[in-house]
């Protein structure tokens, strides 16, 4: 959706000695270089100074915050003095201004706006899809092959999600959405760790691969709003998100003298990109590590089977199913706690405000990821091992709100993760009714914190059909 650019605020000039502990940091550069070879060693060995640590002053000032305490106060009680920072930009790239990128009182007016479709009695009517679609892409499979679980399960949750938000099933479009959001996501990723200013001046360049992503970017947009165009020159619309959402009225106008506007067609492709990052992505990744714990757990995998047999049978399994399920449940929630989709939490402040005895001046960037505080040994026994088991109601009431929150947290939190989830459970209960996952031994999962948080060079997995 179509905002007013934002001015950031100037970098900090700040006493060295009025800053919480941290890591010592090199002339010039900081932590940076640190920060780029291992990202989240640098974080785990940086959280050992507190809660609330100085990763660097140099050439920004970063602060991580490791506290449940602390980060509920940064992500809830002071939201308003906090938005995103320059990163953001070379998401635009991608997805405009969606929801993830738009910032204050657009990207409020944006989530009552797209809240209604995504509410729960409209997310249930694509249960079957769900199922119907990982059901017909395990019927591909052989008992006894070897396959990158990393690109199964992306194949499978891009069907899913091309065809509940876009309505279509159609192959070319699906492959055209699926090839030019894999280039896409990729270039965005790239341009992300490097300065701003080399950033633009990468993407203005004629580079080979600037050159490709534009093109992929074109693809992508040729194919919805084709789409858009479809469905605005139909007489009727479908349950898709697509129709939802050209249907979708602002309710305020923030302003701007737009109540009961429609969305326009760039907006509606902003938002349907944006969706489209969060729902196929996100889920993706969850489901790879959710079947790699289960595999290098036989005694958890065969727990999860027996309920599925116990609880579906030999049927297909439906959305009422899905409460009845408790153990897969806890296999997610465990999972979601080891390897969250979205590993990192980042913030700039707009304004200067207090947080954990210090003043955090405007400028400055704070730093919560949830891979780092949902293995902490304060409120995690054995943080690092799977034990599904832990979550009982009684450990849940008894952590603290923000020793875990895979989904973010306050105004911004995930307006999908109702989906997501519904989406997760049916595909690990349609595959998990048939097939047994045994991990390739000489493959060492290691992760590849990007964006999201994939396994490096894949997730190889040697599949057995259950008798």
């Amino acid at each position: 959706m179509t905002s007013a650019s934002v001015t950031y605020p100037p970098r900090p000039v700040i006493d060295r000695g009025s800053l919480p502990p941290g890591p010592r940091e090199l002339p010039f550069v900081g932590q940076t270089l640190q920060y780029m070879w291992n990202p989240i060693g640098f974080m785990e060995r940086a959280a050992n100074y507190g809660d609330l640590v100085t990763l660097s002053t140099k050439p920004a000032l970063v602060y991580l915050v490791n506290h449940p305490d602390l980060i509920r106060d940064l992500i809830v009680t002071n939201h308003r003095k906090i938005e995103r920072g320059p990163n953001t930009e070379v998401m635009k790239l991608l997805t405009g201004n969606g929801l993830i990128t738009a910032t204050g009182a657009d990207h409020l007016r944006q989530r009552r706006l797209i809240q209604p479709s995504l509410r729960r009695d409209h997310i249930e009517q694509y249960a079957e899809t769900m199922q119907s679609y990982a059901y017909s892409h395990q019927r591909n499979w052989a008992d006894g092959q070897r396959v990158d679980m990393g690109r199964e399960m992306s194949q499978v949750t891009l069907r899913i999600v091309v065809k509940t938000l876009f309505g279509t099933e159609l192959a070319d479009e699906v492959r055209r959405i699926g090839a030019a959001f894999a280039l896409s996501n990729n270039y965005i990723t790239t341009r992300a760790n490097q300065p701003p200013r080399l950033r633009k001046l990468f993407h203005r360049l004629p580079l080979p691969y600037t050159v490709k992503f534009k093109r992929a970017k074109a693809d992508l947009d040729g194919v919805i709003y084709g789409l858009i165009s479809d469905r605005r020159a139909a007489a009727e619309h479908g349950d898709d998100l697509l129709s939802l959402l050209l249907n979708a009225r602002f309710a305020d106008d923030g302003g701007s003298g737009s109540v009961g506007v429609a969305l326009t067609d760039e907006q509606v492709r902003d938002e349907t990109v944006t969706m489209f990052a969060a729902g196929h992505e996100t889920t993706a990744v969850t489901l790879i590590w959710t079947w790699y714990l289960l595999a290098t757990h036989p005694q958890h995998q065969a727990r999860f089977q027996a309920e599925i047999d116990r609880v579906i049978g030999d049927r297909d399994a439906t959305l009422a199913d899905l409460p009845n399920l408790t153990f897969m449940d806890q296999v997610l929630e465990e999972a979601l706690r080891l390897y969250p989709p979205i590993w990192f939490w980042g913030r700039m402040a707009f304004h200067p405000f207090e947080l954990g005895g210090y003043d955090i001046p405007a400028g400055a960037f704070l730093l919560a990821p949830q891979l780092i505080a949902q293995r902490d040994a304060r409120f995690f026994d054995a943080p690092l091992e799977f034990r599904p088991d832990r979550w009982t109601p009684q450990f849940r009431s008894s952590i603290p709100q923000f020793s875990y929150y895979p989904f973010g947290g306050g105004p911004r939190r995930c307006i999908g993760d109702g989906f997501a989830m519904m989406e997760a459970k049916l595909i690990l209960a349609t595959i998990g009714q048939r097939w047994n996952m045994r991990h390739d031994s000489k493959h060492k999962a290691e992760v590849l914190p990007l964006i999201s948080l994939r396994p490096k060079g894949g997730m190889p997995m040697f599949l057995e059909r259950r008798r």
